[in-house]
């Protein structure tokens, strides 16, 4: 079972070379689909869809920021290449200079070094082949630590979701009870109405029992109330599923609020309608708890 996420949590992870240090930084919010934003070094650039890639076979939703820092002797863009022939040949010409006009002076490092052509300063445009395994392997890590973060937050999620099922489903007995004995008053309602208004002339109990049942028809809840119960129990079965559920929940939710507006506005009991008013409650806060589920 793939375990529920939460779309928010933090991940890092640092790796070292010989002479470099390299971290990778992930930060995920709430966001419709998967969306990657990368930040690398220059010397990484042409790695970056391949970074991208990467995280959003991991990451199904949820917008990812993800940072990457590289320190050390080895992290420069530039290399410095020595041009000995150029330097043999300067070193040449000063020999000879020195010597035909009787000068005085060391040729030495400092004197060489200033000539720009000897040490040469290179662009490097891509990463050597260890500096690339070490971006990769520093990234898996960080992904790690940003999935365990998730995780750990849709389990959460997941316990409070659960916890206002079962305050929803209580509701709803309640609910049943309370549908039971508006029947009956309606009935018992509808006859002292007709009763008083009829002045002591005898009533058709056929009609009677006819009115009734058209009353009880235009109120019952039981179809709302069944299938509310039956979105409940598929919710509860979704969440022990597991997996990338973040829609699928929040459609569902959309249909067990169909099915409470419903119930409220054919129930006119102020006690069905106060249960109503809790169950609107509940599933607000559900609906908010599942926008943050990947």
């Amino acid at each position: 079972m793939r375990m529920i996420q939460s779309m928010t949590g933090y991940g890092r992870a640092e790796g070292q070379a010989k002479n470099v240090t390299l971290s990778v930084e992930m930060r995920s919010v709430n966001h419709r689909h998967a969306s990657v934003a990368v930040r690398l070094p220059r010397l990484f650039a042409g790695l970056e869809e391949a970074v991208k890639k990467k995280v959003q076979s991991r990451f199904e939703r949820g917008r990812i920021d993800l940072s990457v820092n590289l320190n050390g002797a080895g992290a420069s863009e530039k290399q410095f290449v020595l041009n000995l022939e150029e330097a043999s040949s300067y070193h040449a010409i000063l020999k000879t200079l020195k010597k035909s006009l009787g000068l005085s002076g060391e040729i030495d490092i400092a004197l060489m070094s200033q000539f720009r052509d000897v040490i040469a300063v290179k662009e490097v445009n891509a990463p050597s082949p260890a500096l690339e395994t070490l971006l990769n392997q520093t990234l898996s890590r960080a992904m790690v630590a940003l999935e365990k973060m998730r995780k750990h937050e849709g389990k959460a999620l997941v316990s409070d979701l659960k916890k206002r099922l079962r305050h929803i489903s209580k509701i709803l007995t309640a609910v049943k009870k309370q549908e039971q004995g508006i029947m009956r008053s309606h009935q018992q309602r509808l006859q002292s109405r007709i009763a008083e208004l009829a002045g002591g002339i005898e009533v058709d109990p056929i009609r009677l029992a006819q009115e009734v049942a058209i009353i009880a028809e235009r109120s019952d809840i039981s179809e709302e109330r069944i299938r509310l119960a039956a979105h409940i129990d598929q919710f509860k079965s979704l969440l022990k599923t597991g997996g990338v559920l973040g829609r699928t929940l929040d459609f569902l939710i959309q249909e067990m609020f169909r099915e409470v507006n419903t119930l409220g506005s054919k129930s006119a009991d102020q006690a069905i309608s106060m249960s109503v008013l809790a169950m609107k409650g509940e599933l607000e806060k559900m609906r908010e708890q599942v926008q943050n589920i990947a």
